[in-house]
């Protein structure tokens, strides 16, 4: 891609000594390759419930949804088969305006049938705050899912400075529930205009 170029473990280490680029804790320089960083996972989890509700809508906030926490070295998360469930990493990043990352599940648990993300593997530039996991298995059998695990992989592209994301998750400490879709909300709201100006 023109004007863009993967960052090696030299010139990543470089961005992190200047603290342009915070991966915080990094707590086995192992996580470290060549050219991108493993992440661990969390004892953080948001579950997905079944409600009263007939369905989960994208003009509410939260539905459903309820959060536990697993303690580190005595605890694991079962992931049942056909379960979704999020989760975040252990460390809390910082990208500055020049660079994008992308995060991958690892092979070894795609093997056993977890994918890491259903759709939101860009770390924009100038994100900060700890990535959360959409975690769903796809395998037979339950997964087992260790605090502190290496659960996923990101590398780390620079490009042109570009706008800092400022969007609802930035600086997020702990999962952060989808929010509303405003521009459907509205969309809504004029339908319900529209019908009763025509009732009227």
């Amino acid at each position: 891609m023109p004007g863009v170029s993967i960052l090696s473990r030299g010139e990543l280490n470089a961005l992190r000594k200047e603290r342009r680029i915070l991966i915080d804790p990094l707590l086995s320089e192992k996580q470290m390759d060549s050219i991108g960083v493993d992440l661990r996972l969390d004892s953080h989890f948001g579950e997905f419930v079944r409600t009263t509700e007939p369905y989960l809508s994208p003009v509410q906030q939260g539905q459903g949804l309820k959060f536990i926490e697993r303690e580190f070295f005595h605890e694991s998360y079962f992931l049942q088969p056909g379960e979704f469930v999020l989760a975040q990493s252990f460390e809390y990043l910082a990208l500055p305006t020049d660079v994008i990352g992308f995060l991958n599940g690892k092979s070894g648990l795609g093997r056993r049938g977890l994918v890491v993300h259903a759709t939101a593997n860009v770390i924009d530039p100038g994100f900060k705050g700890h990535i959360v996991f959409e975690l769903v298995n796809l395998g037979k059998m339950p997964l087992e899912l260790i605090p502190l695990m290496r659960i996923a992989r990101v590398v780390f592209f620079q490009g042109d400075d570009v706008d800092g994301y400022s969007g609802h998750f930035s600086g997020q400490i702990r999962i952060m529930p989808p929010r509303p879709d405003s521009e459907l909300m509205k969309i809504q709201e004029w339908s319900k205009f529209q019908d009763e100006a025509t009732k009227a």
